[in-house]
C-alpha cells in the first residue's frame, strides 16, 4: 500500500485563524479514506465479482442516485438505507423477471450492490451502485 506518503496523495489543512497549514499524507489509520487503498479494495472486488461470483451471464450496472431530500433522511438515520435497498431490488428484479416473460416462481435474479455515500467531490450523496445479472437464472 502506498498510504502514509506525502508523495502519493495529501491534504492541505489550514487553521482559519491563524492561518497555520499542515501537509497529511492520505492514510487509511488518520482519515478513514485513502484513495490508493480504495483503489486496491475496488480492484480486488471487482477481480473477485467478475472471476468467482457472478456466472458467465451478462451484468447490467444501475446507479440509481435518490432525491436530495431522502439523501439526507438516509444520512440522518443509515439504519433505513437497507430498506430502501431492497424496495430498489425488488422492483429491479421484478422488471427483469416480467421481461424474460416469467414469473417469480419461475426465476430468480442475481444482484451485487455497493452503497456509496459520498461523491467524487466528497460531498453527501447516498446511491446505490447496483450490479444485475441480466437475465434470470
Amino acid at each position: 500500500m502506498k498510504c502514509g506518503k506525502l508523495e502519493n496523495g495529501f491534504l492541505r489543512v489550514r487553521c482559519e485563524d491563524c492561518h497555520h497549514e499542515r501537509l497529511d499524507a492520505f492514510s487509511c489509520k488518520k482519515w478513514g479514506f485513502c484513495p490508493s487503498c480504495g483503489a486496491s479494495r475496488m480492484a480486488q472486488t471487482a477481480a473477485l465479482l467478475s472471476d468467482h461470483i457472478f456466472p458467465h451471464q451478462p451484468v447490467r450496472q444501475w446507479v440509481l442516485s435518490l432525491p436530495f431530500p431522502l439523501r439526507f433522511l438516509l444520512a440522518a438515520k443509515p439504519e433505513l438505507i437497507t430498506p430502501v435497498l431492497k424496495i430498489m431490488v425488488r422492483a429491479i428484479s421484478s422488471a427483469l423477471i416480467k421481461k424474460a416473460g416469467l414469473t417469480h416462481s419461475d426465476a430468480e435474479t442475481g444482484a451485487v450492490t455497493l452503497i456509496q455515500r459520498f461523491s467524487s467531490a466528497l460531498n453527501l450523496n447516498i446511491h446505490y451502485h447496483m450490479l444485475f445479472l441480466d437475465a434470470p437464472i
